[in-house]
């Protein structure tokens, strides 16, 4: 019976020793890294979402909302990477951008399109989407073997 408290006592005690190593790493971790909103450039944001791009169209959808991604040089060293990570042309890729907002103007000329458009000022990180709702069919099914 004495075994088994004397046991039980230094189990508690090496627990939560360990417990609070765990709590100071994360206390210097925190200190050390400035947070992304922190390094963000003035007069710009950050913007997270799923990111693609179809020979005219660039899209980039986050929780809220869906914007036009302007096309130029940034957007096409984005979609560089983005087409690494890909599995179909279809697929979505996550990504976190620092950016700008502004009026699309192919929503003022046409009146097609999303409301504001984004310009990409630096792509920060890129990563597989991990939820790729592409619905692929292995085989094809006559009619006739329905029932």
């Amino acid at each position: 019976m004495k075994r088994i408290i004397v046991l039980t006592m230094m189990a508690l005690s090496l627990l939560s020793c360990k417990q609070e190593e765990k709590e100071e790493t994360t206390a210097i971790d925190t200190e050390k890294t400035p947070s992304l909103e922190e390094q963000v450039p003035e007069g710009q944001e950050v913007f997270r979402g799923e990111f693609i791009y179809l020979a005219d169209a660039a899209v980039l959808t986050t929780r809220n909302d869906i914007y036009a991604v302007k096309i130029d040089e940034k957007m096409h060293e984005l979609n560089k990477v983005a087409e690494a990570l890909k599995k179909t042309e279809f697929d979505m890729v996550n990504v976190v951008v620092f950016g700008t907002l502004g009026p699309n103007p192919m929503k003022e000329e046409s009146g097609e399109g999303w409301d504001q458009m984004l310009t990409v000022k630096k792509v920060i990180e890129v990563t597989p989407a991990k939820n790729n709702n592409v619905i692929q069919s292995g085989s094809s099914i006559d009619i006739k073997d329905v029932k």
